[in-house]
């Protein structure tokens, strides 16, 4: 853990073993008058905001806090903000956290395009986007803050100009790393759901588990077991000869 670093650590509940968290990190400079770097922490579980971090932290003591934070919650999706500064993000991967959100290169299209790069981009496509799922999670009751200073920062979040953002004088830090948890909350839910529904890898019907290469004896008994299924009266007549 990173020392000597000011910042506040508020967390509303502990992790549950088996439950899905997701963090959310907007990244600042670590400068007195500039902005907090925060990070969210929700269960997608219960949709509650469980974990917030905020403070002057510099990029690399941030993506260190995140890795704690994140091992902390079950190995929670983490999605930081990469628009001004990658560091945090290359943290995460030099400490080779495995849970890390690659951005998606918004389209307009009914899906993203996955690319290489880490982390989240919020951008004039994505912050509307980002602003209005925000909006309905809490006004459904779907996602659940926690923090009054989060909520404080909201009463000031506003149209200003072409754009949602705090109102002159006023912070939006903590909202905007709210916004992007939410976000990986959403792809972590898509995530385990489709680790649930995967199907099992079969051949010819037979399930198949992973196995090192050299596990011959798997191998073999699994070659006489689709032999052998080949060899059945009813395969020809099934589905298996579309297989051959």
């Amino acid at each position: 853990m990173p020392r000597g670093v000011p910042y506040d650590l508020r967390i509303f509940e502990p992790p549950v073993p088996g439950w899905v968290y997701a963090l959310g990190g907007d990244p600042a400079e670590g400068l007195e008058r500039g902005d907090d770097s925060v990070a969210q922490v929700g269960c997608v579980n219960t949709g509650e905001q469980v974990a917030e971090l905020q403070g002057k932290i510099e990029p690399i003591a941030f993506g260190e806090l995140c890795w704690m934070l994140g091992t902390h919650y079950n190995t929670a999706l983490i999605g930081i903000e990469n628009n001004k500064d990658a560091t945090s993000n290359l943290v995460l991967k030099q400490l080779r956290y495995p849970n890390i959100y690659f951005e998606r290169r918004e389209t307009r299209r009914a899906y993203r395009d996955p690319t290489s790069k880490l982390g989240w981009n919020t951008s004039e496509l994505t912050r509307p986007m980002l602003i209005a799922q925000g909006r309905r999670w809490m006004q459904d009751k779907t996602a659940k803050p926690r923090s009054r200073k989060l909520l404080n920062q909201f009463k000031n979040f506003a149209l200003h100009g072409n754009k949602f953002q705090g109102l002159p004088g006023s912070y939006d830090d903590l909202v905007m790393a709210w916004l992007i948890c939410l976000e990986m909350m959403k792809v972590a839910t898509l995530q385990a759901h489709r680790q649930q529904n995967e199907l099992p890898a079969t051949v010819q019907g037979i399930p198949v588990r992973e196995v090192e290469d050299d596990d011959e004896d798997y191998s073999e008994r699994l070659i006489r077991r689709v032999k052998a299924k080949e060899r059945t009266p009813d395969y020809d007549s099934g589905m298996g000869r579309y297989m051959s």
